[in-house]
């Protein structure tokens, strides 16, 4: 693969990454507020005062947030007490995945301008070598960038998803929701 070629995967690398990130980290956030609003029922206590308040919030948001219609309705409301959550947590998933894209892209975009720069560089050298120096094309010719995977974003594809739900199921416990 060329370096323009490159440059061009990793701009369509980052775009695709946003653009899966978004929506997964919105249906994320709206799918535990659902999960939040539906297990907010009023009980007696002292849980009763904050659990009220969380239930007034999330109403409060959803009132005001009718452009996210589609994901209030679409979400899955996840159930922490014993069930599958199979689309809850594929939809988790597909925000590190949007990220180990969006990072993949970055990081090809960059090694393709920094290419670019040092053939620029390297075809200034060749000119004042004259007529027995190399051609742009020659330069462009010996370069061959290798292909980039999602699969080596270690931090954002593997150890990120398993600590941020290790926190949230803290703070889930913390708020007595689990």
């Amino acid at each position: 693969m060329t370096y323009q070629q490159a440059g061009r995967i990793g701009i369509l690398k980052r775009v695709v990454g946003w653009i899966i990130f978004l929506p997964a980290l919105i249906s994320t956030i709206i799918s535990l507020l659902s999960f939040m609003f539906k297990h907010s029922e009023k009980q007696p206590g002292i849980d009763a005062v904050m659990l009220d308040f969380v239930h007034v919030m999330i109403d409060m948001i959803r009132f005001n947030t009718g452009f996210l219609h589609f994901f209030w309705q679409n979400s899955p409301v996840p159930d922490f007490h014993g069930g599958a959550n199979l689309g809850f947590w594929f939809i988790y998933i597909l925000i590190f995945v949007g990220l180990a894209l969006t990072a993949s892209g970055a990081r090809i975009w960059r090694q393709s301008r920094y290419i670019k720069e040092g053939i620029e560089d390297q075809l200034i050298m060749e000119k004042a070598k004259g007529e027995e120096g190399r051609s742009r094309q020659q330069l462009e010719a010996r370069i061959n960038v290798p292909h980039h995977t999602i699969f080596l974003q270690i931090f954002p594809l593997y150890i990120l998803p398993i600590i941020i739900a290790i926190a949230g199921y803290f703070i889930l416990s913390l708020l007595g929701f689990i």
